[in-house]
């Protein structure tokens, strides 16, 4: 299966393997044919080998999730000097628009469109199970405190207004998420987005 996977080196163990065999699985076939046997067959084991580590599909995409909110945390790295909202437009860049970042400004590779969509599908989940919502709410704050400490570092050093970080924040957040659904959902353009993120952002926080 030749798709591309966010996750950088080796898998450590057994149980990783698992994960990243779901993830592929999903990017290929959806929720709706994720199967332990599809799984099982990805990353060649017995099925009973998988069902060892996780009970059901759902279990084990819960610790998908947790998989990678542990990669977002170890990526997510502020740089401590330099142009504030150059740094922010590139997260969002990268994140949000699937560029890609060369030098210092290069965070981590960005998100293909079939991460994407596996993002989206594990979102849909959350709109009637608890479970997926407090995970899809730690990915969303995970990514709002991220953009907020950035807004904050540019206030302190003097290159952003006086603005409230938190609440610009929530906002480029629900944008950001808003963008994700448009590249997976919809054959729409989304430069005219980006191009409008990057203006709001420059009469928001730029002196």
């Amino acid at each position: 299966m030749d798709i591309d996977s966010p996750f950088e080196g080796p898998p450590e163990d057994t149980r990783e393997e698992i994960l990243r065999a779901a993830f592929l699985v999903l990017q290929e076939h959806g929720y709706s044919g994720l199967s332990m046997s599809r799984i099982a067959d990805e990353v060649g084991l017995q099925k009973a080998s998988v069902y060892h580590h996780y009970s059901d599909k759902d279990s084990l995409l819960l610790a998908l999730v947790d998989y990678v909110i542990e990669e977002m945390k170890y990526r997510m790295v502020q740089q401590e000097d330099g142009d504030s909202l150059q740094q922010l437009q590139c997260f969002i860049d990268q994140v949000a628009f699937g560029r890609q970042m060369e030098g210092e400004l290069a965070g981590f590779s960005p998100p293909s469109e079939e991460t994407l969509r596996v993002f989206i599908q594990i979102r849909a989940r959350a709109t009637h199970d608890d479970a997926y919502r407090e995970k899809i709410t730690e990915i969303t704050r995970l990514q709002q405190d991220h953009i907020a400490d950035v807004i904050q570092a540019g206030i302190d050093r003097g290159q952003f207004a006086d603005v409230d970080a938190e609440r610009v924040a929530a906002v480029v957040s629900t944008l950001l998420i808003g963008v994700f659904s448009r590249r997976v959902t919809t054959s729409a353009d989304v430069e005219p987005v980006r191009e409008a993120i990057h203006a709001y952002l420059e009469t928001v926080l730029v002196n």
